[in-house]
């Protein structure tokens, strides 16, 4: 990101400061929100983008979320694209992601406004942190589907008890 811009009240924002503390309040919510439900231990998933949901199953619930598909990024093309310049991608996730599209307009940073970011898991990463902190999001999720790798923003977690155990 560029380093600094002056606010609109005269002062001015270290951009690279602020792009690590988004990397570090997500490492910092993605300790917790596991953590929080119960999913401690590689739980088995499933994420579907027309419905913008993520599903992790705990050993005794499972819990669903609300996502936003914040880009993709392929190690063959050395890519981050946001999935607002991806016509591939269902347009609520490009919707959700207005609000960092905005910000970066607002302040001039060429990282939330270009379409295609060069560079690997470390720029996509930090793009989807950024996002991430935007978004006030839970936390981050990421999965790899081959050459592409998928970062999603966590915006809404709870707990759904099985059926199953409930009977029990």
């Amino acid at each position: 990101m560029k380093d600094t811009t002056t606010s609109p009240d005269g002062g001015e924002t270290d951009w690279a400061a602020w792009s690590r503390e988004a990397v570090e309040t997500m490492m910092a919510r993605n300790t917790e929100w596991p953590r929080q439900f119960g999913l401690q231990n590689a739980p088995q998933y499933h994420w579907d983008l027309e419905s913008a949901s993520l599903v992790l199953q705990a050993p005794l619930h499972e819990v669903q979320g609300t996502v936003c598909l914040v880009g993709t990024s392929s190690e063959r093309e050395g890519s981050f694209v946001w999935s607002w310049a991806n016509a591939n991608i269902p347009t609520q996730h490009g919707q959700a992601l207005e609000v960092v599209h905005d910000f970066g307009r607002e302040h001039q940073l060429a990282l939330l406004t270009t379409a295609r970011i060069p560079g690997g898991r470390p720029e996509a990463t930090e793009c989807l942190c950024i996002a991430a902190r935007l978004q006030r999001a839970i936390g981050t999720f990421i999965d790899q589907q081959g050459d592409i790798t998928l970062y999603f923003s966590i915006l809404h977690l709870q707990v759904v008890q099985n059926p199953d155990q409930a009977l029990q």
